[in-house]
Order: structure tokens, then C-alpha cells, then sequence
């Protein structure tokens, strides 16, 4: 009577393990269908930190700007469309709607002429901008590293 029962049993649990089996090759198959991200769509994804993608329209354009305490060949006042993207370490971070002052650094600003006909009043343009702490560190500023 004992060996039947030990049958039984061991047929029970091989039926069991058998169902199991199966059932870890169907998960197998449903994992491997799943894609990996490609190295190039990551790299659309970074950006670096302290920075900010936005669109936005411009407001104005002035020469010979001040913001912080930092002069700037030029300054552009924006109202924020959308933000894109942004990078790790914002502190103030900027929202759709805000109005906001941009210095431009480097060869942008150099030539005001050119940059006056790339960015003109009530145009959308795509910016790079990024965040540094004023001197008094209680407020910041957004240099433009880019735009389109």
C-alpha cells in the first residue's frame, strides 16, 4: 500500500513540475521579444546638467544686457512655450507660460546684427539654455548655449 502511495505521489509531482516547466518557456519567449534601447536613442534622451531644452517666443531683444551682475553683449526676453527636456541639478526650474531674461554668451552675441535676424520678435525658437547661481547665490540666471 505504501509503494502506491509513494507512485502516486511521485506522479503527482512530476505532472506538477512538467506545467511549471512549460510555463517558465512561455515567460521566456514573452521576455525576449521585449527591445532593447539602441545607443543612439539614448544619446537623444542625455542632456547635460544644469541645462534646459525649451521652446520659446521671443519677447525682445536688447544689446549690452545686465543680468546678476554679469554683462552680456546681448539679451533676449522670452515667454516660455514648452520644455523639452532638462538635465539633473536645476534649482529654479522654468515652467511653460513664465516669462523669463536670457544673456547670450560667445559668438551669438558678437555679432548682433546676425542674431537680430535669426531672432525676431513674436518668433518661436528652440533654446539651450543653462542655469547659474547669481553671485548673491539667491537667485539665478540662463545663459543661451544654443538655439534654432
Amino acid at each position: 500500500m505504501t509503494k502506491i502511495l509513494y507512485v502516486v505521489l511521485a506522479i503527482l509531482l512530476f505532472s506538477c513540475k512538467s506545467n511549471s516547466v512549460a510555463q517558465e518557456k512561455g515567460i521566456k519567449d514573452t521576455i525576449s521579444k521585449v527591445e532593447k534601447p539602441k545607443f543612439g536613442d539614448t544619446q537623444s534622451i542625455a542632456v547635460d546638467p544644469n541645462t534646459v531644452h525649451l521652446v520659446a517666443v521671443v519677447q525682445e531683444l536688447k544689446k549690452d544686457g545686465m543680468l546678476c551682475d554679469k554683462k552680456f553683449k546681448a539679451t533676449t526676453s522670452v515667454r516660455i512655450k514648452r520644455i523639452i527636456n532638462s538635465g539633473a541639478g536645476i534649482v529654479n526650474m522654468i515652467s511653460a507660460g513664465q516669462e523669463i531674461v536670457f544673456g547670450f554668451v560667445n559668438s551669438p552675441a558678437n555679432d548682433f546684427k546676425n542674431l537680430t535676424q535669426d531672432i525676431s520678435k513674436d518668433k518661436e525658437v528652440f533654446f539651450k539654455v543653462r542655469e547659474n547661481l547669481c553671485s548673491d547665490m539667491s537667485n539665478t540666471m540662463y545663459e543661451v548655449v544654443r538655439y534654432n
